[in-house]
């Protein structure tokens, strides 16, 4: 009798045990599947990444022509504010000796004229 009771408790362990095998494979299955689409997607960002890379790139090689062009283009001003300055200085001191000379002209003649006034108030 013992005998007949384990015989009828077999086939559900059994059963049982395929159910846990059978669910073991579905998980596994699934986290394969996951993996899977984790590994796709690191693929695709690979390029993806690299596609970005690509385009800084460029980004780099532009930056460093645009940098070139400001620094001539100011390289440029700067030479022609020079020469302005050194021409308006240049000017400017010559009106500056322009001025000097009249001014002492005028003192002169100031200094002639207070001469003549003085003899005259002397007559």
């Amino acid at each position: 009798m013992l005998k007949e009771v384990v015989d009828q408790n077999e086939p559900i362990q059994t059963s049982v045990k395929a159910r846990k095998v059978s669910r073991s494979r579905d998980m596994l299955k699934a986290l394969e599947n996951r993996v899977g689409n984790l590994e796709e997607s690191v693929g695709n960002m690979k390029e993806t990444l690299e596609l970005v890379e690509g385009c800084t790139d460029g980004f780099d090689s532009m930056e460093d022509q645009l940098k070139k062009f400001v620094l001539d283009f100011l390289s440029t001003n700067v030479e022609k504010m020079n020469r302005l300055v050194n021409s308006t200085a240049k000017k400017l001191a010559e009106r500056d000796d322009t001025l000097e000379d009249m001014v002492l002209a005028m003192k002169k003649e100031i200094e002639e004229l207070n001469g003549r006034s003085r003899f005259i108030k002397l007559l």
